[in-house]
């Protein structure tokens, strides 16, 4: 969790910054689907309902997920 504290992701919002250490807290460094454990500095936070469509920041919008799952989740062919 230090890391995820002293490595922001740059041009996010420091809502984002917080809820993402809290995730990894929550979902217990794991993946949300495939329960993999996430390596801090591999985390892919996923926003459940896109900014472009209204979501924000907040921690029910976020989910932390590995790279993979999160290139299905937004696959579209």
């Amino acid at each position: 969790m230090i890391w995820l504290m002293k490595n922001p992701i740059l041009g996010k919002s420091i809502e984002f910054a917080d809820n993402r250490i809290s995730l990894y807290a929550g979902q217990y460094g794991k993946c949300a689907v495939s329960g993999e454990k996430l390596l801090p500095h591999y985390i892919h936070c996923h926003h459940k309902i896109p900014i472009k469509n209204g979501g924000n920041d907040s921690y029910n919008n976020l989910v932390l997920v590995t790279e993979n799952v999160h290139r299905l989740i937004h696959a579209t062919r």
